[in-house]
């Protein structure tokens, strides 16, 4: 099993839903937050001169079978891809095991 976080802008959201529902992931957690990379930092229109510090960003976890994660991935890489600094990165793990809380199961099914 692989865990795949995926770190985007906010303003991607409905893009990288639809695509993961279309591949029928359904189990997934989005968390809100503020991000910024490395790069230039673009200046923002408006009365003075202002650059913006962070992105709005949202981060994914989803969990994967391994047979998955390329798929996934691609699917997020086209979905949040605008071809400006800033798109995002993803980051996948391995995970060695899950337990369903309700169930109390162990074991890939789970997931």
């Amino acid at each position: 099993m692989k865990k795949i976080e995926a770190v985007v802008l906010a303003s991607r959201e409905k893009n990288i839903l639809d695509a993961l529902q279309k591949l029928g992931i359904g189990g997934l957690t989005v968390t809100p937050g503020k991000g910024r990379g490395k790069g230039p930092r673009d200046v923002q229109p408006g009365l003075g001169r202002y650059i913006e510090r962070y992105n709005d960003v949202l981060t994914f976890f989803i969990v994967v079978e391994d047979s998955k994660v390329d798929e996934v991935a691609s699917a997020i890489t086209e979905a949040s891809h605008t071809g400006n600094l800033g798109d995002g990165k993803i980051f996948i793990s391995t995970i060695d095991d899950v337990i369903d809380i309700t169930t109390k199961q162990k074991g890939e099914e789970y997931i």
